[in-house]
């Protein structure tokens, strides 16, 4: 109900009434609010109108916006109805208190309206109260925690972030109404609920690291966080053996030395469960070691002859091949490899094992375990025997003969044993014997296996990288040490293994005792003449060269480049610079066994798989209306790197 006539002019208002009004209108701008209002009801009010209001307020006379606009109501509409009424269509409702006499507020929502009585249970997490009322002047909000005012709760729904017991209580909330002059004219609480949190179970929330290294008679600490109620105990434990006076979430160690090297966990538990967070290996910081180069041969085998095609040992490879890059690692990458062709990568690998280097071996494809490991080239037979493949002691025996100062080897692939029934020669073949051992360095191999032996190892359907690389590359970057590498991958795999893939157990074998990273530097001495063009070998610039169809007249260019990045054995001709009204095809200068050269839907495209020797010469047809009238023979083989054309030397 009006408190006013309601013909009374706007400027007859009471002054504090007045005054009041104008601090409401601008505050968060409302007079913008009732000027587009009126804007839109009648065409005499525009937008240079609401720009004048505000340019009068930066002018001489130094009125508000809101203090223009009232007077301007003023002057066009003159009465207190009028304006109750702008008020009310615009829903300004503290402006509208001014000019009514006060509504009693009640409460129509109280926190506890969602329960069935005065408390509430809840977890750990977001918890939404709400309090709502009605009432003019229209209701303010404070709320409670017990008879403790909680800072900046001032809206009708109080968020709780429920993270420790402190936070269990009453919670309520204060509604009051403030007139024109800011006093309280009424307030009401609202009915109390009680927020009981309900008893959880330990989660870890921060493990402590898995590998740290701390200088001797330093001071270090390590730090775990969890999330349970009632609030945990903590126990900190050293090789199992539990360490008085350590019962807190952070363990903090004085002058560190020999004696404290070891694996430290903590054990977190309330009465609900109990958890052990991850164990950390704690040593003595050593030496830094650098190598004289480091270097990486990597083999994705997939399209295979006679077996099962692979999904994802390339892309494994080329995830691989890009973290060692970042590591200053020389990689090969080749892809499809026959056995001929891995025999040879693997010598030109060895090659550069050089003292001091180095080297890392990843071949993601088929395998099998007689034995010993052996890993299966693309033109493997449909019933092979152990010659048809690569054993693991034959990679060694090469690999070890120059003694580089680490090798790691990481056969991605399964260990089952081909089945008597369907391969019943290769369990009556006498294996070869291939010694392997180094001149003076006995402790630098370190062997690891995407599964252990006699299991399968597994590609996932539907995912781009397979399980055990998936994992390898979390950690490859890691500055640990090359063993703490192969333990936290299959710790990850374990965690996530379900159904049938618990098969798959990585497992990894070392002779190491040097603290090797595969992040260790490399040192800038002269290189041995043995690598000298090592940075040659791996890599593959495009070249692009003038062709000429001999007896037309016509020439166009070749551009040779690598088809995939980064293996070096795919590579890709397109021809340029030719017009459009002629067709090419691409052959093979002879014959090969296996299909090496594929044509792409782009007719001056074409794509060669290890293009050496013979084999890397290609005949080009020129056609024109289907009909052929030239062609050129481009041997692919003398434009590419020279680790191809080693590719398949014959032993």
């Amino acid at each position: 109900m009006l408190k006013f006539d309601e013909d009374l002019s706007i400027d007859q208002l009471p002054l504090d009434v007045y005054e009041a009004m104008i601090d409401e209108l601008n505050r968060n701008k409302h007079w913008k609010i009732v000027a587009n209002h009126l804007m839109q009801e009648d065409e005499s009010y525009s937008a240079s109108w609401i720009s004048c209001l505000e340019s009068q307020a930066s002018s001489k006379n130094k009125k508000s916006p809101a203090e223009n606009l009232l007077i301007d109501l003023n002057i066009r509409l003159g009465d207190v109805l009028i304006l109750d009424k702008i008020f009310n269509d615009c829903n300004l409702k503290r402006a509208l208190s001014f000019l009514h006499y006060p509504e009693k507020l009640y409460v129509s929502k109280h926190p506890d309206d969602n329960t069935n009585n005065a408390s509430l249970q809840v977890s750990f997490g977001k918890l939404s109260l709400k309090c709502e009322a009605e009432g003019l002047p229209p209701p303010s909000y404070q709320w409670y925690q017990e008879d403790k005012v909680l800072e900046n709760e001032t809206t009708t729904e109080l968020s709780i972030d429920v993270q420790s017991e402190a936070q269990e209580g009453t919670y309520k909330c204060r509604v009051y109404q403030v007139d024109h002059r800011g006093d309280v004219i009424f307030e009401e609480y609202s009915k109390p609920v009680y927020i009981k949190i309900k008893p959880m179970p330990v989660t870890i929330m921060k493990q402590p690291p898995t590998f740290l290294e701390v200088k001797e008679n330093d001071n270090f600490i390590l730090h775990c966080e969890a999330s349970c109620y009632p609030s945990p105990k903590f126990q900190w434990y050293k090789d199992n053996e539990r360490l008085d006076n350590q019962t807190t979430d952070t363990l903090t160690i004085e002058k560190f030395s020999a004696k404290g090297e070891g694996k430290y966990y903590c054990h977190i538990s309330n009465y609900i469960s109990e958890r052990y967070t991850q164990q950390s290996t704690v040593l003595i910081e050593q030496p830094r070691q650098k190598a004289t180069v480091k270097v990486a041969l990597l083999i994705a085998n997939e399209n295979y002859d006679n077996q099962e095609v692979l999904r994802t040992p390339r892309n494994d490879v080329a995830k691989v091949s890009k973290i060692l890059n970042n590591l200053n690692f020389h990689v090969i990458c080749l892809t499809d490899l026959t056995l001929v062709q891995m025999r040879n990568a693997i010598r030109i690998f060895c090659d550069f094992l050089i003292d001091g280097a180095y080297g890392l071996f990843y071949f993601a494809g088929h395998g099998f375990r007689m034995q010993e490991n052996y890993m299966l080239p693309v033109d493997t037979p449909t019933n092979y025997l152990r010659k048809d493949a690569i054993s693991e002691s034959l990679l060694l025996s090469m690999a070890l003969k120059s003694d580089p100062a680490l090798l790691v080897v990481i056969l991605d692939m399964c260990q089952t044993a081909p089945p008597a029934e369907q391969n019943p020669e290769i369990h009556e073949e006498l294996p070869a014997i291939n010694e392997f051992k180094g001149k003076k360095n006995l402790r630098n191999l370190l062997l690891a296996y995407s599964t252990s032996s006699y299991r399968p190892s597994y590609e996932r359907m539907g995912k781009n990288y397979g399980l055990y690389a998936t994992h390898l590359c979390k950690y490859l970057e890691e500055n640990i040490f090359v063993t703490k590498v192969f333990e936290q991958v299959g710790i990850s795999i374990d965690a996530t293994l379900r159904g049938a893939e618990r098969k798959q157990i990585p497992m990894f074998a070392t002779t190491i005792t040097k603290p090797y990273r595969l992040t260790d530097s490399v040192s800038h001495g002269n290189l041995p003449k043995a690598i000298e063009n090592l940075e040659k070998t791996v890599t593959f610039p495009s070249k692009v060269i003038e062709i000429n169809f001999q007896k037309t007249g016509i020439k166009c260019k070749a551009t040779i480049s690598q088809l995939i990045k980064p293996y070096f054995n795919v590579v890709q001709v397109t021809l340029s610079d030719l017009d459009e009204k002629y067709d090419i095809n691409f052959y093979n200068s002879v014959h090969t066994k296996r299909n090496n050269l594929f044509q792409s839907s782009n007719k001056y495209k074409c794509w060669l798989y290890s293009p050496q020797s013979k084999e890397g010469a290609i005949v080009i047809s020129l056609l024109e209306n289907g009909i052929h009238i030239g062609a050129t023979l481009l041997d692919v083989s003398k434009f590419v790197p020279l680790l191809l054309n080693k590719l398949n030397q014959k032993n």
